[in-house]
């Protein structure tokens, strides 16, 4: 289970109904890490420097002190900032000067430390936790460089210091661990995969708590695997024909971004629909039968810029109220806002809206709340930078937080593509996909994302489950592009043909 800091904190509050203190969860947490710590490295006799903040986390930290001097390890611990502030801390940290351990507090002894990193063989970081949010200060930046840059191996206890547990938030200087050691639960920043060069391997240490304790606890994250996709793509029965899998109408393409449209009907026959209907060009829709002869094509009236003209809006919303699922904006061209408005105006049914579809919106945001359709986005960040006016490294820094943030704003689900994809709920679920590779960032791979998540909403899945699960095609798709063709060398259209395989791989 994935529990966030808050969920954590109600976690060991309700231990106290089963006769465990906080200063019982504290002895078990550092017994657990220092555990953990023997198992991973050769302790004895080692040289073992611990820095502890002033809460609970630097409690652990003292706990871990004790229990490896208990066994020959040469342990010097660090106040960062000053006495500890709770009760158990303190406790713990009165019971390590009883055994004479050395306790220095940072910045009073700078000679003494310096001589002690240097014979240090490993570090532990007790300064914060999983409370920790926001950025460092100036102060405890200096802490996290010196740890840094003293070239031994770092263990963290719950997460590394200048990590944000629920997001994967990083300050510039975070503790960049070797180990974590997740007390009791992972937390979210545990198995964001951007997070992972801070928190290194992970490892979950039982600390005692009773599994009643987790009775009730929502689980707001989910790490995607094949076991959730394929529990909700089920096998097809027998007895069943087209119209029981969805008719997906794609309103995209033009004479510049043909192939556009094109990857996106033929992904999603490739992902199960049973109808697809291409609303675009006469020219577009001329070539992609060409392609796809299994699609349905709607050939409308185009601009002599090659576009959709105005007068083909009227049998595109004809041909919405037909369908189970939209898909609008795959190479939809510079004039789409007027398609885009009128479409979440009068569907009812899902609307996936991808590419120009998204830059039409970032004219005019405010129509997302008058939609009275589920609606779901699938955004690069440079569009998700033009939706929401926030610089590329500000959601580069949060894309967790950013992409809630905007799901519970708007009312719609969104699937923040960039080298981590995270797919994030109105409700404020998320979804983090663990699938892909640097081969798919290429021309079309989008459309191609685009065409999956739309069959999958055709198909009757909710719009957010259809991204998420889609996302997860659509690497692992990627991923076979890869080994078949190269990450340089594999296309846009391998990853639509390895869809094939991964079905028949799981028995669909």
């Amino acid at each position: 289970m994935i529990v966030t800091a808050r969920q954590m904190k109600g976690i060991e509050g309700k231990c106290l109904k089963y006769s465990l203190s906080m200063e019982r969860l504290m002895e078990n947490a550092g017994s657990a890490a220092a555990t953990a710590i023997r198992r991973l490295y050769n302790t004895e006799g080692k040289f073992i420097t611990i820095f502890c903040g002033r809460g609970n986390n630097g409690g652990d930290g003292f706990v871990v002190a004790r229990k490896l001097a208990e066994g020959e390890s040469n342990v010097v611990v660090v106040l960062t900032d000053g006495q500890p502030r709770t009760e158990q801390a303190q406790e713990m940290l009165t019971r390590i000067t009883y055994m004479e351990i050395p306790v220095i507090e940072y910045g009073n002894d700078p000679a003494y430390l310096t001589e002690r990193l240097a014979q240090t063989d490993l570090l532990v970081d007790a300064i914060y936790g999983s409370g920790f949010h926001g950025e460092l200060d100036d102060y405890h930046r200096d802490i996290c460089r010196l740890m840094n840059g003293v070239g031994v191996p770092i263990a963290a206890l719950d997460i590394p210091s200048g990590l944000t547990a629920d997001t994967g938030a990083a300050d510039p200087y975070t503790i960049q661990a070797q180990y974590t050691i997740a007390f009791d639960s992972e937390k979210p920043a545990d198995v964001l995969p951007f997070a992972a060069r801070y928190c290194g391997k992970v490892i979950t240490a039982d600390i005692g708590i009773p599994p009643e304790a987790h009775e009730g606890v929502e689980e707001h994250f989910t790490l995607m695997d094949s076991d959730y996709v394929f529990s909700r793509l089920k096998k097809r029965p027998r007895e069943t024909h087209k119209g029981n899998y969805g008719n997906l109408l794609v309103i995209g393409g033009c004479s510049r971004y043909m192939g556009a449209a094109v990857l996106a009907v033929l992904a999603a026959m490739r992902t199960g629909a049973g109808y697809v209907t291409l609303a675009s060009t006469k020219d577009v829709c001329r070539a992609a039968l060409a392609c796809v002869p299994e699609a349905v094509m709607l050939p409308l009236a185009q601009t002599r810029e090659g576009q959709i003209a105005k007068e083909g809006l009227n049998p595109i919303l004809d041909a919405v109220q037909r369908s189970t699922a939209i898909l609008i904006g795959n190479g939809l061209g510079p004039e789409k806002y007027p398609f885009v408005n009128a479409v979440l105006q009068e569907a009812r049914c899902p609307v996936i809206i991808d590419a120009d579809g998204i830059n039409a919106l970032s004219q005019n945001i405010s129509i997302l709340k008058r939609a009275e359709c589920p609606v779901g986005l699938t955004p690069h960040i440079k569009e998700f930078s033009r939706l929401t006016d926030k610089t590329l490294p500000q959601i580069k820094t949060d894309p967790v937080g950013e992409s809630l943030a905007f799901a519970k704003e708007h009312r719609v689900a969104v699937a923040l593509k960039d080298a981590y994809t995270v797919t994030a709920s109105a409700g404020g679920h998320l979804w983090i996909n663990t699938t892909g590779n640097a081969g798919m960032a290429k021309a079309g791979s989008g459309d191609v994302l685009a065409g999956i998540v739309g069959s999958l909403t055709a198909q009757g899945h909710p719009v957010e489950e259809a991204l998420a699960c889609g996302v997860w095609l659509h690497g692992l798709a990627g991923d076979y592009a890869a080994q078949n063709h190269s990450q340089y060398g594999m296309l846009a259209r391998d990853i639509i043909d390895s869809l094939c395989a991964i079905f028949s791989d799981y028995d669909r």
